[in-house]
């Protein structure tokens, strides 16, 4: 492969018969004067037929075209690694013949690390080089290589994502004591909220002998992630728990946001052990029907067991444990179900048939 001469980068030069040394000693400066002329003060003439002007390089000066780049000879350099490869056995002779004077040694140790690096150069560079795709432009190597398209993103496992991963800072709250009367004002409802659960915590402190100062830090701590929180519904109505018939105050479901997934955890843990108030993850509602079916089938295969079913957000599937009664910890179960992809999509075409309008209250996700 012939290297590109530099005369190809050189504009040409005219002049009179080849002899281009008055264009070297031309001083042509900004008033259009030619000081080495032999009148140096007279104009120059704008006469096309005037040899002055041919030796003039800053008027009409040629436009400067680089030549096209070569395209990569990928077979003039395997040609040459074939015969570099035949000259190896002999070159390593000479550096390992301890007869050898020490410089002839060097420079067949120097040879054959040259003969290394060709080697990588055209497995690394060349070869892959040859394999490329022609770039782009009028000439070849002008212009600049073809961008790729970038892949369309998948816009319905994007929302299910997006979706859970709201879900994930929000909690309800379930069966608080609100006081002994209903009511409607969300100021006295928040106020009721803060009093219900130290009431809670001190209740439970009491019954197992913990000491009630602190038991009423720890809820008071956990209260404090709370970002935000939504009482759904308008009035307090008396708890209706079938696992708890002794529960007698009024309650309402409290939706409660946080920063992050593990603020609206150690919320929930901290609200079962210390005041024994379940919060569970707040889902979409079409989400938390895929459960509840999900559900269903685990408490057919164990009809005899405790059954628990929990979405994990990240892995987006449902996952089912059990145990038995009185057991001492919860068990995994082989079954894992997928969360259809498009599920938010169904549910909007469900709630609102023929493009009505409309929204969704906030829902729990329900296991036991």
């Amino acid at each position: 492969m012939k290297p590109v001469p530099l005369s190809a980068y050189i504009p040409p030069v005219t002049g009179v018969g080849g002899n281009a040394s008055l264009v070297v000693s031309n001083s042509f400066d900004s008033n259009g004067f030619f000081p080495t002329r032999p009148r140096a003060n007279s104009k120059r003439r704008r006469n096309e037929n005037d040899d002055y002007d041919r030796f003039d390089i800053t008027r009409d000066f040629p436009p400067l075209v680089l030549p096209d780049r070569q395209i990569l000879d990928v077979a003039a350099v395997e040609a040459l690694m074939v015969d570099a490869a035949e000259m190896v056995p002999a070159i390593r002779a000479k550096a390992e013949d301890a007869d050898e004077p020490e410089d002839t040694r060097s420079l067949a140790k120097f040879s054959l690390k040259l003969f290394l690096l060709l080697e990588a150069v055209v497995e690394k560079a060349v070869r892959p080089l040859s394999c490329a795709p022609p770039p782009m432009g009028t000439g070849a190597g002008r212009g600049p290589p073809p961008v790729p398209p970038k892949p369309k993103p998948d816009t319905q496992r994007q929302e299910l994502i997006d979706a859970l991963a709201l879900a994930d800072r929000t909690a309800i709250l379930h069966d608080a004591n609100l006081g002994s009367i209903p009511i409607a004002n969300r100021q006295k409802l928040c106020g009721a909220l803060s009093a219900g659960i130290r009431e809670s915590a001190l209740k439970k402190a009491e019954g197992a002998g913990a000491d009630p100062a602190e038991a009423i830090r720890i809820a008071d701590d956990a209260l404090s992630l709370v970002k935000d929180m939504t009482f759904l519904g308008q009035v307090s109505k008396k708890a209706n728990n079938t696992r708890r018939p002794d529960l007698t105050h009024m309650t309402m479901p409290i939706k409660l946001e946080f920063d992050d997934r593990s603020a609206r955890i150690h919320f929930e843990r901290t609200m079962l052990a210390q005041c024994n108030l379940r919060a569970s993850i707040s889902l979409p509602k079409a989400v938390r029907t895929a459960q509840n079916k999900f559900h269903d089938l685990i408490r057919e295969k164990y009809p005899e067991e405790i059954t628990m079913v929990r979405t994990d957000t990240l892995g987006l599937t449902f996952k089912a444990f059990h145990k038995a009664e009185g057991g001492p910890k919860w068990l995994p179960c082989m079954e894992i179900e997928n969360i259809p992809l498009d599920i938010l999509q169904s549910e909007a075409v469900n709630a609102h048939p023929a493009g009505t309008a409309g929204g969704t209250a906030p829902t729990a996700m329900v296991v036991g």
